[in-house]
């Protein structure tokens, strides 16, 4: 009996393998992680995560051997390929700062900007830094200016991780759901009407092309400003003040590149 068992689970096998070369990439252990050590405000149990790694280190393994370049297969959409890369993105993040804990700040890992310039990690078989990924394949290649809150670089002042990864079904939703609430928190977008000023995060300056280069393709018009692309998201009454007020001065905040660690949740901002 055990001979022929032996024997069935060897023709099997191949066809197993085929099957799982073909399915759609999975993202079910980057939920796991997200949805047991994430919280509400987007702050993460790196202590608790680096204590069980076990979901987040079968996930960057998955990642490892499969992009949708090695395997274009199980990536037959452009909302596959965007998820695959947003969430490898932020697993790496993750992965990072796990590996490094404790500490502070990513700014403290490889000092200055190593950890996003200097630090790889394998996706497919092939060694990517995260600037790599965020500058060379989602900015250049997708062109889509939501990215920048659906990535997170371990930081207070980045945009909220979420609990859950980013599923190619829904991704559309979730990324519009994402910069909407980005947008309309007061630590992000702040409109003074009595001073004529709009206070915005530097995620806005840093990679403002993105923004205005989106809403001039979109919009088919030749010159567009940052405040053009808030009013799509802010609350009526906000857009229609922007539009009223284009000449409004705008201002950038400073960032906070404090760790977003659930331990340092009570501490002041930079400590």
């Amino acid at each position: 009996m055990m001979r022929w068992t032996m024997v069935i689970l060897m023709l099997a096998a191949p066809v197993r393998v085929a099957a799982e070369e073909g399915a759609r990439f999975d993202h079910s252990a980057l939920d796991r992680v997200l949805s047991a050590y994430v919280d509400e405000g987007g702050r993460v149990d790196y202590a608790g995560l680096k204590a069980h790694p076990q979901d987040l280190e079968a996930y960057v393994a998955l990642l490892g051997r499969v992009r949708p370049a090695s395997h274009p297969a199980r990536f037959p959409a452009r909302e596959d390929r965007l998820a695959y890369w947003i969430n490898a993105y932020n697993a790496f993040v993750i992965k990072g700062v796990v590996d490094a804990y404790p500490v502070k700040s990513v700014k403290k890992i490889k000092l200055f900007s190593g950890f996003f310039n200097r630090t790889y990690f394998t996706a497919g078989g092939e060694s990517y830094t995260l600037d790599d990924i965020e500058h060379k394949i989602l900015r250049a290649k997708f062109k889509d200016p939501r990215i920048h809150v659906a990535i997170n670089c371990a930081s207070v002042g980045c945009p909220r991780l979420e609990q859950k990864a980013f599923w190619p079904e829904d991704l559309d939703a979730r990324l519009e759901a994402a910069m909407r609430a980005f947008i309309r928190e007061a630590q992000n977008v702040r409109i003074d009407r009595t001073q004529g000023k709009v206070t915005m995060s530097k995620i806005f300056e840093w990679f403002e092309e993105d923004f205005t280069g989106w809403y001039k393709r979109t919009y088919q018009v030749e010159d567009a400003k940052l405040i053009d692309y808030l009013g799509i998201y802010l609350p009526e009454a906000d857009g229609t003040y922007l539009k009223q007020n284009r000449d409004v001065q705008v201002q950038h905040m400073e960032y906070d590149w404090t760790l977003n660690d659930q331990a340092l949740a009570d501490r002041a901002p930079g400590q």
